[in-house]
């Protein structure tokens, strides 16, 4: 007994040696991952909002010398007021002159507050599917900055809304804003819906064309049609309104000026129904729109106003939809309706093999819930 006693103390007094050398051990790998957590934390690269500079615009077009031309408009906060401030650089690529435009400014420039990034028109297009795929990997910018193409010159155009930014900052955040600048007659493209329309076998964008106003900010001057990132095409003001009358992209109230009066259209809704017949692609659209009178003649029927806006919404969407075809860009997304009857290896060649052949036929439907009259 006396010896299995004295045994196990010996045993105990041994496991309690190895359990105090593991100890240090523990110990020193507990230290080491601390520190590496220190090390490795989200805050290396932190900048301090004073030592912020936060362009609203970027501006790229073809440069003088180099292959392009970067210009930022940066709003400088001042004791008294806000003053603005247009920079500009060249570089072989977009990136190289942002980092000329660094090297220049004092404080590091966060591109990812930028609002809008304009496009120069003849840069459009060459085509900008590489510079898009570098903006979205490089993430300098957020995929929700709004992206626009000017056909006129781009540092008027940033020196042109200089005094509109001095007294609002959000200048260019109403134009796309629904309850505030934006209208239905203009469109309204993300960074992220212009870089995903370049992978998309079915899906194009328009992107709104804007130049410098004379009595205003900005003027806009219809939509550019982009494939695949190119620039094919170019549609006006009303045209850019079926575009997204026929996307249900409305919102607001457009006003039409009839033959015997004037609507607003309150609202309007599309249903789409699709077919291949024969190997031939067939969609039919029915358009309901609801409208009410501002301006009438008196003595003329609801039947003659409902008739006149059908046959104006017919004539139009018949015309726009014959300038796709033609153009080869379907920013309204005809390819998407037509994904579960074409083959999977065949919709990479929706836009050459099945988009030319496409017959689109078109209903429309309108009520007016208000004739206009003052006394019912």
């Amino acid at each position: 007994m006396a010896l299995s006693g004295f045994t196990t103390a010996n045993g105990r007094r041994r496991e309690r040696n190895r359990v105090r050398n593991r100890l240090p051990r523990r110990v020193c790998i507990i230290a080491i991952c601390i520190c590496c957590s220190f090390i490795t934390g989200g805050c290396w690269d932190y900048h301090d909002i004073n030592h912020r500079s936060i362009p609203l615009i970027i501006g790229i077009s073809k440069g003088k010398e180099k292959a392009y031309s970067v210009s930022l408009q940066i709003p400088i906060p001042a004791e008294k007021k806000l003053t603005v401030k247009v920079i500009s650089s060249e570089g072989n690529t977009a990136s190289e002159a942002v980092n000329n435009i660094r090297i220049n400014v004092e404080n590091y420039i966060d591109l990812l507050s930028v609002q809008l990034i304009v496009i120069s028109q003849d840069l459009a297009q060459e085509g900008i599917k590489e510079e898009l795929a570098n903006t979205i990997r490089s993430r300098n910018f957020s995929p929700k900055a709004l992206l626009a193409i000017t056909n006129g010159d781009m540092e008027q155009l940033l020196n042109n809304s200089k005094q509109a930014v001095t007294h609002d900052v959000t200048t260019f955040y109403k134009f796309s804003n629904k309850r505030a600048g934006w209208t239905p007659k203009t469109a309204k493209t993300r960074l992220i819906d212009v870089f995903a329309s370049t992978r998309s076998y079915t899906q194009d964008v328009m992107v709104p064309i804007i130049k410098p106003g004379r009595e205003t900010v900005l003027d806009f001057d219809g939509s550019a049609l982009l494939n695949k990132g190119t620039m094919v095409g170019k549609l006006n003001v009303d045209e850019t309104l079926i575009v997204n009358v026929v996307s249900n992209r409305y919102y607001g109230a457009d006003v039409e000026v009839l033959q015997n009066g004037s609507a607003t259209i309150r609202s309007a809704r599309m249903k789409w129904s699709s077919s291949m017949t024969g190997g031939r692609p067939v969609i039919t659209g029915k358009l309901f729109l609801k409208a009410s009178l501002t301006e009438s003649r008196s003595g003329i029927a609801r039947s003659e106003y409902k008739k006149e806006l059908e046959q104006l919404f017919q004539s139009r969407l018949e015309r726009v939809t014959n300038k796709l075809l033609q153009s080869g860009c379907d920013p309204i997304g005809f390819g998407n309706h037509f994904r579960s009857e074409i083959p999977f290896h065949k919709l990479a060649n929706w836009r050459t093999d099945y988009y030319p052949k496409l017959q689109v036929n078109y209903r429309v439907h309108a009520e007016f819930d208000n004739l206009g009259s003052l006394v019912q």
